[in-house]
């Protein structure tokens, strides 16, 4: 079927799109590879009453096994531009371009501000929707700006960084405006020969032997880690089926970390698991959590399990479905809930099960 410039396909696969290699057909898919694409595309969504669903890199996404009944839009806009300002670099990226090969492009040009972010899997435009961080970078201290369009109207939109609503693992686009928009390109503010900022354990560790490491070696130390961690989606590296980490690391009340610690005290286990925000509530690791809860890492049933490498990776350990995966996920929460009162949120995003099948309140 086609419409105007763009192929509209009916009944579409969509399981090989997604990290977790799950998950039913499209009724409707178009790939789009620019704003004039994408609008014709949501015109054709708006004509026939179609809900639609932005795919990138499909890393973050559980989709169930009847599908997505609307329009699936696989965004592969590409393109970069750059703006030098002094020391800083303004970099216009499209949506589709793959993240890790922005990260590769900007520590080989030198510039600084992503590198603790490598190895992530996806696009460039999903990375402001999930505020994507880690080993203590988020994309968000990095945006200057996101374009995107309304899905309801075509209309074009930029939204500057205070505009985004920044939290951890959240934006004004995966919260209060989720599926309102589709991001179309990203700017980001770097620093052109910058030094990079470790601050996270586990990087500083690793980095120990090295003076005054370079953007370079941050990456490099990032990538080792990772791959360490059975997680990185990249030819050459063993990985799983998934969706990364498929839970969010909860902020608890203080008095809620003090009742946890408590029930943990004299079990060993982790080291450095907890971390106080300046608010006085607390991050607490989910992965401990989980494994405190009973699951330990390679713990399996069926086509489901935990990753060998990670208690917070669930896996298709192969022909799994997504009710096999969503079920496993359930017990989890429920069994984490039962023994420390905490409800752990899916950072993973849950396509085309009508009501949420996790649980979703808060402490």
């Amino acid at each position: 079927m086609n419409s105007n410039t763009i192929e509209i396909r009916e009944n579409e696969p969509l399981a090989s799109l997604t990290t977790f290699e799950v998950g039913g057909p499209a009724r409707y898919f178009v790939r789009i590879a620019s704003e004039e694409d994408a609008a014709t595309a949501l015109a054709f969504a708006g004509e026939r009453c179609l809900d639609t669903l932005v795919l990138g890199g499909g890393s973050n996404v559980l989709i169930s096994d009847e599908g997505f009944p609307g329009l699936v839009i696989l965004n592969r806009m590409t393109g970069l531009t750059v703006e030098e300002e002094g020391d800083t670099v303004l970099v216009t990226v499209g949506a589709g371009e793959g993240w890790q090969e922005f990260v590769d492009l900007c520590v080989a040009r030198g510039w600084q501000g992503i590198e603790c972010l490598a190895g992530i899997p996806g696009t460039v435009g999903a990375s402001p929707i999930q505020n994507i961080g880690a080993y203590g970078q988020e994309v968000s201290q990095v945006i200057a700006r996101v374009r995107c369009l309304e899905i309801a109207t075509g209309k074009s939109v930029t939204f500057e960084t205070e505009d985004c609503s920044f939290r951890y693992r959240e934006s004004t686009f995966n919260t209060r405006e989720a599926g309102r928009f589709l991001v179309t390109s990203v700017t980001f503010r770097l620093a052109r020969g910058g030094a990079p900022v470790v601050q996270y354990r586990e990087l500083a560790e690793r980095l120990s032997g090295i003076s005054t490491p370079t953007p370079a070696d941050v990456r490099d130390a990032v990538i080792a880690i990772r791959a360490g961690k059975g997680v990185l989606v990249r030819t050459g590296y063993e990985s799983f089926r998934s969706a990364g980490s498929f839970f969010k690391n909860p902020v608890v009340s203080r008095a809620r970390f003090d009742r946890i610690e408590a029930l943990l005290a004299g079990k060993g286990g982790a080291a450095n698991w907890a971390w106080p925000l300046p608010c006085g509530d607390v991050k607490v690791s989910a992965a401990y959590l989980i494994q405190s809860s009973g699951f330990e890492r390679g713990h399996h049933r069926g086509n489901v399990g935990i990753s060998p490498h990670h208690t917070l990776i669930l896996i298709n350990r192969g022909g799994a479905t997504a009710r096999e995966i969503v079920d496993f996920a359930a017990e989890v929460q429920r069994r984490v809930l039962d023994r420390f009162g905490v409800t752990l949120m899916p950072e993973a995003r849950l396509i085309g099960f009508g009501s949420s099948p996790l649980r979703c309140n808060r402490e």
